[in-house]
């Protein structure tokens, strides 16, 4: 007994600990789990996509929804605990906003370098036939 008071002692500073009230730990809950639903759509949809570009399509649900359901979570939970910190929601929001621009530039990029990989080069773009062969 005395040792673990001795360890306590020293233990520098007690932290306050606070528990999230109830309706703020519901919406949390829905919010992650809507968050990885969204993620685990995507993924399972990305597995039975038949080729590499209908794959980077897939990507959107996860990123453009999934992900930002994921941060806003976060937020609401520390909300919860630690009250409203105007730092914490300017971070959450700039995420959300970089992480919307990062993905359409990755999608973009993503989805012009498969194209190029994909495309006939011998076929006009006017009607789809091949030229005719000269004689």
């Amino acid at each position: 007994m005395t040792t673990v008071t001795v360890l306590a002692a020293g233990a520098g500073e007690l932290k306050e600990f606070n528990e999230p009230n109830w309706p703020a730990a519901i919406l949390t809950g829905v919010l992650a789990l809507l968050g990885a639903l969204f993620v685990f759509v995507s993924a399972r949809a990305m597995y039975l996509a038949p080729d590499a570009i209908s794959q980077i399509n897939m990507l959107g649900p996860a990123t453009g929804v999934g992900l930002p359901l994921l941060i806003l979570a976060n937020l609401v939970h520390s909300w919860s605990l630690h009250g409203w910190e105007t730092g914490e929601f300017i971070r959450a929001i700039g995420a959300i906003f970089l992480l919307l621009i990062v993905q359409s530039v990755g999608s973009y990029i993503m989805g012009r370098s498969l194209h190029a990989t994909h495309w006939d080069h011998t076929v006009p773009l006017s009607g789809g036939q091949r030229a005719k062969e000269p004689k």
